[in-house]
C-alpha cells in the first residue's frame, strides 16, 4: 500500500467517523480504531525492509545486537503508547491518555537499564584507566 492509499484511508475513516458521531459516539470511536488497525496491518509488511537494513547497518559498523535489541524495544514501547494514548484521546479520556504516556515512559527507562549500565561501566573504566 503506498503513502497515498494509506493516507486516503485515513481520511476517509475520519470522514466516516465524524460523520456517525452525531449518531452514535461509541461507533465513532470504533470505526477510528479500526481505521488505524487496518493501516498500522497494512505497513507492517515494511517492517523486514526496516529490519533487514538495520541488519546489515549493525554488520558492518559491528555494534553490539544487545544495544539494537534495546533500541528496537524501546522503539516498539514508543508506537504502543502513541497509538494507545492517541486512542484513549480521541475517545476523550485525557487522563488516561496522560497515564499511558507516562508508562511508556517508564517502560523505555526499564528497557534501556541495561544500555545506562554499560555506558556507565566504560565511563568508570575510562577514568579509572587514566588515574593511573
Amino acid at each position: 500500500m503506498n503513502v497515498f492509499a494509506i493516507c486516503a484511508v485515513c481520511v476517509i475513516t475520519a470522514v466516516i467517523s465524524l460523520a456517525i458521531k452525531r449518531y452514535n459516539g461509541e461507533m465513532s470511536i470504533i470505526i477510528a480504531i479500526a481505521g488505524c488497525v487496518v493501516v498500522l496491518l497494512s505497513v507492517i509488511s515494511y517492517t523486514t525492509d526496516i529490519f533487514s537494513q538495520i541488519n546489515s547497518i549493525i554488520k558492518t559498523a559491528n555494534i553490539k545486537s544487545e544495544y539494537v535489541a534495546v533500541l528496537i524495544k524501546a522503539l516498539g514501547i514508543c508506537f504502543i503508547t502513541e497509538f494507545s494514548s492517541d486512542c484513549c484521546k480521541d475517545a476523550g479520556q485525557l487522563s488516561l491518555a496522560n497515564n499511558c504516556t507516562t508508562i511508556g515512559r517508564l517502560l523505555v527507562l526499564i528497557t534501556a537499564l541495561p544500555l545506562f549500565k554499560e555506558i556507565l561501566n566504560t565511563a568508570v573504566s575510562l577514568i579509572t584507566m587514566q588515574s593511573q
